[in-house]
């Protein structure tokens, strides 16, 4: 072992992402959305300080990989197995109507008859949910710089994501989530837009 302290920290990093599979699918434990995000953040930094994504392109290129799948599994586990979104529970129905649900969940809590808490988790959440494929997709792939490519992407993605929720009944088919979950994402790939094109000029200028 050339680093040991490295190494301590790989090891590190392992022990804690599998605490963390456990805590999330033994079924023992609900987790609330703000220890989730405390947890996925102990996890970056432990990941960030075993590989060092600053050391070279290709340290980077692992950790971003391995940030990837992190998000890949924290997303499907949002999706389809959390029983704190009630993944459990025997959910359907679909809404083709754009804008109903978001509509009924901003009416509701204008009534109060719902928290401010779950109209974020629902709105804001959808939006978020997606979000980081404007980051990860573009990094990790060049043809996911073109617009159009990444917005059919994500499309096919959340659609495919809604319908299987809708025949495994892990939640609802609703064109609501659809258009939050696009926006969210497209949103981020618009911000990040003029970033990707400096990076790109000042790859050409070396």
């Amino acid at each position: 072992m050339k680093n040991p302290v490295i190494w301590f920290f790989r090891i590190l990093c392992v022990a804690f992402l599998g605490i963390n599979i456990y805590l999330e699918h033994s079924g023992k434990f609900i987790i609330e959305p703000q220890i989730k995000l405390v947890l996925a953040a102990i996890f970056i930094v432990l990941l960030t300080v075993s590989i060092n994504p600053f050391a070279s392109s290709v340290n980077k290129r692992i950790w971003l990989w391995i940030m990837f799948l992190y998000y890949l599994w924290v997303l499907a586990n949002l999706l389809f197995f959390d029983i704190g979104f009630g993944r459990d529970a025997a959910l359907g129905g679909i809404n083709l109507k754009p804008f109903y649900t978001i509509r009924n969940y901003l009416t509701a809590y204008k009534l109060g008859n719902i928290t401010k808490e779950l109209v974020i988790i629902n709105l804001i959440g959808n939006i978020a949910a997606f979000a980081p494929m404007a980051i990860f997709l573009p990094a990790l792939f060049k043809a996911e710089h073109n617009f159009l490519l990444f917005f059919l992407t994500i499309f096919i993605m959340v659609s495919t994501v809604e319908g299987v929720q809708y025949f495994t009944r892990t939640g609802s088919c609703d064109v609501d989530d659809l258009i939050l979950n696009v926006f969210g994402a497209m949103a981020i790939w618009i911000i990040l837009l003029p970033w990707r094109i400096i990076m790109k000029y000042k790859g050409r200028w070396k």
